[in-house]
Formats: C-alpha cells, structure tokens, sequence
C-alpha cells in the first residue's frame, strides 16, 4: 500500500465538515442580522408622538359625537379638522417612526392595505411638486386610476370625493418640504389653500399628518385660523449630553441583546462622542451605523462589537480615506465633515498649468473654523 497517495476520503470528509460548520456560522449570522434590522427600540420620543396622535384622533372623535348628537350647527370651527406636523432633519427617523405608530394603532387598523377600510392614507409629495402632481398621488393611493391628464381643480374634487366615499379621515403627507422646494409662492400658496379647505370642508373634514424637514413646520404659519389649529412634534439632533444613555441603550440592545455581542469596548462616552458626530446626530443615521458595525462583526465571526467594525462601516458609508475617519482620527476628530467624506485632493498637472493661478480645489480635510460637536477626545 502507497502511504503517500492522498486520501480523497479523508480529504472529501473534511472539506463537507468545513462547508457545513461556515454554512452554519453563515445561516447563523443572517438569523442574528435579521433580528437587528426587524427590531424597533421605543424611547420617550414615541412617547411624545404617541400622545399628539392621542390627541389627534380626540379632536376627531370630539366632532363625530357633535355630530351625532344633531350639534352640529351649533359646534362653529369644532368641524374642522386639525393638523399634526413632525420634523426633524434628515435621518432623524421620522418616516420609520410614524409607519411604526400607524400600523401598531388599531384606530388605524388595515394601514398599508388599499383594500381595507382604514381611515388613514399616506402619501410622499413628489419632487418637484405641483398642486396637480400631489393630488394625483392621493388619487393613487386612495385607489383611484385614471389614465387622462386631470386639471388641478378636478384632481382635488375627486380627492375629496374619494376620500369621502372611502371612508378615510386622515391624511398623511411625508417629505412636504417638496412643496417649498419649488420656490415658487404661487404654487406654495395653493398647497397651502388647498389643504386647508381639505381640513375645513363642513362635508368631510380632513386631519393632517405632515411630516418633514424642519421648514414645514411653519407651513402654515400666515394663516392664524389653521395655525391655532395646529400642533407640532420635532425631533431633535442628538446630544452626547442629553443623549449618551439613550445611544448606551441602543448599542446595547442592537448589539448585545439581539446580536448577542460583547459591546464594552464601544459603550464609554468617548466613543458615543464620535459616534454621533459620525451620524451628524440623527437618530436614524446613528441606528443605521450601528446595525452596519454588527454587520462587519457578525460577517467576522467576531464576539464582539468593537471600534474597528465602526471603522469599516463608516469608511464603507463614507469612502473616506483612512486618515478621515471619525472612529480612528487622532487629533481634532471633531472637524471632519460626514458628509465630504468622498471628496479627494486632486492632484495638480504641472504641464496643464500654464500662467493661471491653480485653482482651489476642495479636500477632505476639516475647516479649522468649524464647531466642534463635542470636545471630548478618546
């Protein structure tokens, strides 16, 4: 017998034995990244919305029982309806927040489901928009399709027809910072008119939810009627003052509790500091850096949640250079700029020159003159 032939057995066995423990670790993995990425960790900011929807839907119950009651002569500006606005900048959160409260309420049961009879719709102001364009898109999710190209006037007639026969009370507008984009006040003017009489029809009175960048919230700030009819939920940049706990809970639960990883390397204020530079202090972005960094952990086959996986994940988000990295910076980490992380330094060509005086080009490296969010260096 020649000892020294392979053998392929052997050799098959182990190379099954390898396929199946990575498929494993792989199969594993996946189950723990799903887990993060399905989870929704509630903080006193729901809290906050959770009682304005409260109060929304009261001023709504307020009017049918008037109603009913044969009060309705005598209720005056009880029958209109109301408006509720959310902002905060982007990445705040706000659209994965209000979906989370719409579908966990039962006032709002069959949410999402054009074939229910839920008395909320929700709708994303296109971009750019017009008064024509937004209306059309309400048309379209109310169910309502028409091949010709409807008038401004008729599209918002048959909005408030359909609405009516639908049975759908509230209406959600995401992303109306659109409207104001436009820089054209005739067409901002009659949104604004628009969905005012939406709200003040004395047939089939509309409640608002208008979510968006922080300029919406003075969306009708010129019109005092519906303005004292108004009520305003905003989401706040993160602080590591107010907010380190709240950052410390969500590493902790991401990581620990539903990746099962060791964060304690990652869970100081020196690196919640940087963390929240690095996610310009929004909420969602700070979630998003997060459940990247366990990405890079899991994919690893690491134990532990530690600052490289940051590292790769910023740099991944990012394509900053190595020396930009808000999680390894030295120095004053503080003035990188997020957001430029992809802008380089090009090279000069001499031969291309000329007598022109080179031209200024910008890099990736922090003005001297920008605020620091935080002092507090690692």
């Amino acid at each position: 017998m020649d000892t020294n032939q392979p053998n392929s057995g052997r050799d098959a066995d182990a190379v099954s034995r390898m396929r199946r423990l990575q498929l494993e670790r792989r199969t594993s993995s996946r189950a723990l990244m799903a887990g993060v990425l399905s989870v929704y960790i509630t903080t006193t900011r729901d809290k906050v919305l959770e009682t304005e929807l409260d109060s929304l839907i009261d001023s709504f119950l307020l009017v049918q029982e008037a109603s009913d009651g044969g009060a309705s002569r005598q209720v005056g500006r009880l029958r209109e309806g109301r408006a509720l606005t959310i902002t905060g900048q982007a990445g705040a959160g706000k659209t994965r927040t209000l979906e989370r409260h719409f579908l966990k309420r039962e006032e709002f049961a069959g949410y999402g489901d054009r074939n229910s009879d839920c008395v909320l719709i929700s709708v994303s102001t296109p971009s750019p928009c017009t008064l024509r364009l937004l209306g059309q898109e309400v048309l379209d999710e109310l169910g309502y399709d028409t091949t010709r190209k409807l008038d401004e006037n008729v599209v918002w007639e048959m909005v408030q027809h359909q609405m009516a026969l639908r049975g759908v009370h509230f209406l959600h507008i995401d992303e109306l910072q659109h409207v104001l984009q436009t820089r054209n006040p005739v067409e901002i003017r009659k949104v604004q008119d628009t969905l005012k009489r939406l709200m003040q029809n004395k047939t089939w009175p509309v409640w608002l939810i208008l979510s968006g960048l922080p300029e919406i919230g003075r969306f009708f700030a010129d019109d005092e009627q519906v303005w004292r009819r108004s009520r305003h939920v905003v989401l706040n940049d993160l602080t590591l003052e107010a907010d380190a706990e709240l950052v410390r809970r969500l590493i902790t639960d991401y990581g620990k509790e539903k990746a099962k990883l060791s964060v304690n390397e990652v869970n100081g204020d020196p690196f919640i500091a940087r963390l929240l530079h690095a996610a310009l202090g929004r909420f969602g972005i700070v979630i998003e850096v997060i459940q990247d960094a366990i990405r890079e952990a899991l994919m690893g086959g690491a134990n532990s949640l530690q600052i490289k996986h940051f590292e790769a994940a910023y740099s991944a988000r990012t394509g900053c250079p190595a020396d930009a990295n808000v999680f390894t910076a030295s120095g004053d980490w503080w003035l990188i700029r997020p957001r430029e992380g992809l802008v380089r330094e090009e090279p000069e060509d001499e031969g291309d020159r000329g007598d022109e005086k080179p031209k200024t080009r910008r890099t990736s490296k922090p003005s001297r003159n920008a605020k620091p969010r935080d002092r507090r260096n690692p």
